[in-house]
């Protein structure tokens, strides 16, 4: 597999920023792995299944700090493969999704480095496995200047530098310079109106794809109560290419949670947008909790097109001293503006369930179905994933856990209907 050099360093960079910002005040937890798998078919051929069995180190860990002077939350993880029977070659995996921002001169200036590497599929036609998955990596990083336009009204002007690299796709592989500029005002003790304008200039490496210049402008509006939140942004999107070709669209994002109990809560969001790979990525950098027990991922293709984006979703999530439970459907839809191949309309539901059987014994259940509909090749495909794991804590650090998976992939006929079964077996330390 082809890897481009600047695909890791990229993405260790927001890490070795995080490290060196007050070192001694920062919140590092972290998980220690190493388990063996069995898998009845690992590249998903529905015609010759092959049996493999590896064995996997893994490491993931969250650092967080929250100061005046900095605001640091990362998740990572890393993971190397090591088949010793199988047609799967030996493979090193990694996911990390965070953010870092320093204030050099206080409440004025600050430096802000994202990052969101994951791992996303080479072919999207194809089933999950091994051999079909690339290291995805978004890096911004840059400046921010805050200010007051008024008594009541805050400013602040950002400037970025972009890099996006990717393993096996060079039409993805990109820089751009974005500068935005914002005006908050505070409406009451629990919302807030924000003005937003931004300007990017996209740079791809490819000279197939196309380089263009795009404009956004909207309006935010912020509520959050004690058993509500809501997110609302409303505004415009234009897009100017270099061949002389124009676009643009509304652009309408929300989100908004109820907490009807302590025991229970919903969820929505919803978005119509024009977006692209690059920045639908960093957009969906979130503050961690816990150490990811899994890379990150993602199931959609990259590439240099912007594209039409719908996309809605729901959660309830039900908690309990022995139960936690979520559930929910989601629908999306994506509409390339320079391709019609990737065109994709995919509606799946959510489902997990995890049960305290005792004290330190615990059971976790799962379920995810999909349909996917690409209008450009006249396909569907549908997958399916039933798993349940059975963990048991043997110390405040050490546990073992017993995971089993079922995946059950079909398609119309490119590619074929594949299953596989997975066993894996792991003991796991954490430092907290």
């Amino acid at each position: 597999m082809k890897i481009h050099r600047k695909c890791l360093p990229a993405a260790c960079a927001a890490a070795v920023a995080a490290v060196s910002l007050q070192a001694q005040a920062v919140r590092v937890d972290y998980v220690v792995d190493m388990g063996i798998e069995r898998n009845d078919n690992v590249i998903m051929d529905p015609v010759d299944p092959a049996t493999s069995s590896a064995v996997r180190t893994g490491f993931g860990l969250v650092l967080a700090e929250e100061t005046s002077a900095v605001q640091a939350n990362l998740a990572g993880r890393m993971e190397y493969w090591d088949y010793f029977e199988g047609p799967q070659s030996n493979a090193f995996e990694a996911s990390l999704v965070g953010r870092v921002n320093w204030f050099f001169v206080p409440e004025t200036l600050s430096f802000t480095v994202e990052d969101s590497l994951e791992m996303r599929p080479i072919d999207r036609f194809a089933p999950d496995a091994p051999n079909n998955r690339q290291r995805v990596n978004v890096l911004s990083l840059g400046p921010n200047l805050h200010f007051n336009w008024s008594q009541a009204v805050r400013g602040r002007a950002e400037l970025r530098w972009i890099d996006s690299s990717a393993e096996q796709e060079d039409e993805f592989e990109s820089e751009r310079l974005s500068a935005s500029l914002h005006a908050i005002r505070t409406l009451d003790p629990t919302s807030t109106l924000t003005l937003s304008a931004r300007g990017q200039d996209v740079d791809f490496d490819n000279p197939v794809s196309r380089d263009y210049r795009r404009y956004d402008g909207y309006l935010r509006y912020n509520k959050t109560l004690s058993r509500t939140s809501l997110a609302l942004d409303a505004g415009y999107t234009w897009v100017d290419y270099a061949d002389g070709t124009s676009r643009s669209q509304p652009m309408v994002r929300a989100g908004a949670e109820w907490r009807l109990s302590p025991r229970n809560a919903f969820s929505l969001g919803l978005a119509h947008q024009l977006t692209d790979s690059s920045d639908s990525a960093l957009l969906g950098i979130e503050a961690a909790v816990e150490v990811p027990d899994r890379l990150s991922s993602s199931g959609s293709a990259v590439n240099s097109s912007m594209y039409e984006n719908d996309r809605a979703d729901l959660t309830w999530a039900y908690r309990h001293e022995r139960i936690n439970f979520t559930a929910g459907p989601y629908y999306e839809r994506i509409d390339y503006v320079d391709t019609g191949v990737f065109d994709e309309t995919r509606r799946g539901v959510v489902t997990q369930l995890g049960y305290q059987l005792r004290p330190t014994l615990h059971l976790n259940v799962f379920a995810d179905a999909a349909r996917s509909t690409f209008t450009g090749q006249d396909l569907r495909t549908e997958d399916r994933r039933y798993g349940a794991g059975l963990e048991k804590n043997w110390s405040r650090h050490w546990s073992s856990r017993l995971d089993y998976l079922h995946y059950r992939r079909s398609d119309d006929g490119l590619y074929g209907s594949a299953r596989q079964n997975v066993l894996y077996l792991t003991v796991t330390y954490r430092n907290r």
